[in-house]
């Protein structure tokens, strides 16, 4: 009976590495394409590409609040770890 609860304790302790490795992966992914993102963002708004045929500033710039917002709840769930 010892054995099987040591074993099902390294299999949750294993999972729990597996599931903390697992989004920070996500997390430092997200911080990629937020910086991407955030490149031709600046990059189109300088170029005056913004707003020719729609609202794609604000569209633009929600989506990029969100992400960062996201990121930040992450960071902060996965005990601040940053890269």
């Amino acid at each position: 009976m010892k054995t099987l609860q040591a074993l099902a304790s390294r299999n949750n302790a294993r999972d729990l590495v597996a599931s903390a490795v697992s989004q920070r992966d996500e997390a430092d992914a997200l911080e990629a394409a937020l910086a991407d993102m955030t490149t031709v963002f600046c990059s189109d708004f300088a170029n005056g590409l913004m707003g020719q045929r729609h609202n794609t500033y604000g569209h633009r710039s929600r989506i990029l609040r969100q992400m960062a917002g996201r990121l930040t709840a992450m960071r902060a769930e996965d005990g601040g770890f940053a890269s």
